[in-house]
């Protein structure tokens, strides 16, 4: 079964002037086993705009 939550995009202004765009994800999803993503992986986001969806697939490590 997969993970769902609904979740938020929010809008920062950084220091640097520049904006940028925050998906949150809760920690009822962050913290469950299933949940293979950690903290400073890397991830390649497809934006598939005909579907109205974003996905996001871990890089493997070289």
């Amino acid at each position: 079964m997969p993970l769902e939550a609904t979740v938020y995009i929010r809008k920062k202004r950084h220091a640097s002037g520049k904006t940028y765009l925050y998906i949150h994800i809760p920690s009822k999803i962050a913290s469950d086993s299933m949940f293979k993503f950690r903290e400073g992986d890397k991830l390649k986001m497809v934006v598939d705009p005909r579907r109205g969806r974003i996905i996001l697939v871990k890089q493997m490590k070289k």
